[in-house]
């Protein structure tokens, strides 16, 4: 892997046989956006689409990902024409052509609804453990979106889209009409945020739809060793005989960057309810052994072999200058393949240890629905995050033969908003609002940073219109949005 700059952006490139093949990585993504603002990395990329596609017609590829941490644009086909559909797609990223702000919203709106991207199995984690910052933001929809204008792109394009931010990736030499050109500008400062307090060490029962599997993820430094160590846990888990008896299929190791330094790491074991228990209890051994006492040196060198083998194959020199624009754009240290197979050459088995060493206090256990762990496991249940006491509240009840049941009270007071539904609280405090959804009938949904929603309208409860009145007073400008009243496409 060779690197090189052109106009001010990194460029990274390794002779790899197959189709020419292009990926622009921009180090902005939806864990950057606040949620009034929620979606605008995605309509900015649909802009960008939009802008090239006569060029890329001649092309075998053009795609693009939205990710918590980065946008990606990929193109592959005759150098040439890569070339120019990359100078164009900067040109479009630097001053977003808003003419088309309108369709771009629509097909943001319409990917989002038909992906589904926040019902995956490691969204919806990220969301309980952050609710609705950092890494939480990706397992959420984006209720601003429709509401986004000119001014909203243009903003985050000159702030987000910068060389700074920018990293180019070559699967051979530059091709000579390369001219990328986007502003001066550093990189964007990746939000770091902390997992709520009690979403650590706990067991979650996942939806119906989530399929009978028990899931089991930690926390690792993003290294290499990080990397291996994980390789291991998942070795060992497939080969341990408590758990392999009760497996219907392969265990599988899913990943995902969480800012600072850190991997997190996902294991999935496929199983049926009678094997629940056994497999997370099993999964949960494996890994306090590991955290404890350390993998075999004989475990170590196998995995390191893996891992140095399949930097020897395209696929993996790929994955390889791939991973080198995302450690580049996200701050982190670049490693080529021959720097990457020395550091896994030097690992021993008290690295490992040292990698896991966080274990369980990192932990989640998601088990298949109406299933819960042994009586012996160490994983308390989901905590309420939301119920929240005020000292201080005025009472809302709601209007007779309204849609709202009677058992229901809004709490209004100096420290937040809580609903009770008759079952349970749900509470935002105003220190913690991330956004006020606001709707031409007066509607509101108020969004806490903790993941609590309220949903709020003048005509639901006794004295409505004081109560939204109060709700607008205590939320600034800036966390206000407009939502529209109905469906955005």
């Amino acid at each position: 892997m060779r690197r090189a700059e052109t106009n001010g952006i990194p460029l990274y490139w390794d002779d790899i046989p197959g189709p020419f093949t292009a990926h622009l990585l921009l180090g902005t993504g939806i864990e950057y956006e606040p949620l009034p603002v929620r979606g605008v990395t995605e309509v900015a990329e649909q802009l960008a689409l939009g802008a090239v596609a006569d060029a890329a017609r001649g092309c075998d590829e053009l795609a693009s990902a939205v990710g918590g941490d980065h946008l990606c644009f990929t193109v592959a086909g005759e150098p040439e024409r890569v070339a120019e559909v990359l100078n164009r797609l900067c040109r479009a990223l630097a001053e977003p052509p808003v003419d088309g702000l309108a369709g771009a919203v629509r097909r943001a709106v319409a990917r989002q609804l038909r992906e589904e991207r926040w019902e995956g199995f490691q969204e919806r984690e990220l969301a309980f453990r952050y609710g609705l910052r950092g890494p939480g933001k990706t397992g959420r929809p984006a209720p601003a979106v429709e509401g986004l204008g000119a001014a909203e792109v243009r903003a985050w394009a000159a702030a987000r889209f910068t060389r700074g931010g920018a990293a180019l990736l070559l699967t051979g030499p530059p091709p000579k009409s390369l001219d990328p050109r986007l502003p001066e500008g550093p990189a964007a400062e990746r939000p770091v945020a902390e997992p709520l307090p009690g979403t650590s060490g706990c067991w979650l029962e996942a939806p119906h739809e989530a399929g009978e599997q028990v899931t089991l993820s930690f926390d690792v430094p993003s290294t290499p060793v990080g990397h291996l160590a994980a390789d291991v846990a998942r070795v060992r888990a497939a080969h341990d005989p408590d758990i392999a008896s009760n497996l219907t299929g392969e265990v599988e190791l899913h990943s995902s960057y969480l800012g600072g330094g850190r991997m997190r790491f996902w294991l999935l074991a496929p199983t049926d309810e009678l094997g629940t228990q056994a497999v997370a209890d099993g999964l949960d051994a494996v890994l306090r052994g590991l955290a404890a006492q350390g993998p075999a040196e004989e475990e170590v060198r196998r995995a390191v072999a893996v891992r140095s083998t399949r930097l020897d194959t395209d696929a993996g020199r790929h994955a390889q200058l791939f991973g080198a624009g995302l450690d580049h754009v996200s701050g982190l240290e670049v490693l080529d393949v021959p720097a990457a197979r020395a550091r896994l050459a030097a690992a021993g088995a008290e690295d490992v240890r040292a990698a896991l060493a966080g274990y369980p206090s990192t932990a989640v256990l998601v088990l298949p629905a109406h299933c819960a762990p042994g009586p012996d496991s160490p994983f308390v249940p989901e905590p309420d995050r939301f119920d929240q006491d005020f000292h201080e509240a005025r009472t809302y009840r709601p209007r007779l033969f309204g849609p709202v049941g009677r058992h229901e009270r809004m709490y209004l007071g100096d420290e937040g908003l809580a609903h009770w539904t008759g079952h349970c609280h749900h509470s935002v405090r105003w220190h913690q609002v991330a956004g006020l959804g606001v709707f031409p009938s007066g509607r509101r949904v108020l969004y806490g940073e903790l993941g609590a929603v309220i949903d709020i309208q003048a005509d639901w409860y006794k004295s409505g219109g004081d109560l939204i009145a109060a709700v607008d007073s205590r939320v600034p400008p800036s966390l206000r949005f407009p939502r529209g009243d109905g469906e955005p496409i």
